[in-house]
């Protein structure tokens, strides 16, 4: 297996960010709440099925949910500066 370049990682990082982004908006439409736990029962799921690397990406995105929009002074922020 070739090793990662700097550019494949950029790559990789690039759609970590996308997905970021897309639960951010997700969040902003349904149920932040639901959707974190969401996000954590199917990482947990992924993991016990063998996909760790999957599994790692899903907590990450939990993670982006529960500071993007579960947390007290992000929510305030969303009301004045809607993203960014």
């Amino acid at each position: 297996m070739n090793p990662l370049t700097p550019t494949d990682t950029r790559v990789f990082e690039a759609y970590a960010d996308a997905l970021k982004a897309l639960v951010t908006a997700l969040g902003w439409q349904i149920d932040p709440v639901r959707l974190h736990r969401d996000l954590q029962t199917i990482a947990s799921v992924t993991r016990r099925d063998g996909d760790g690397a999957s599994a790692g990406l899903i907590d990450e995105l939990a993670r982006t949910v529960e500071v993007r929009l579960l947390t007290t002074k992000v929510s305030i922020e969303r009301t004045v500066i809607p993203f960014r």
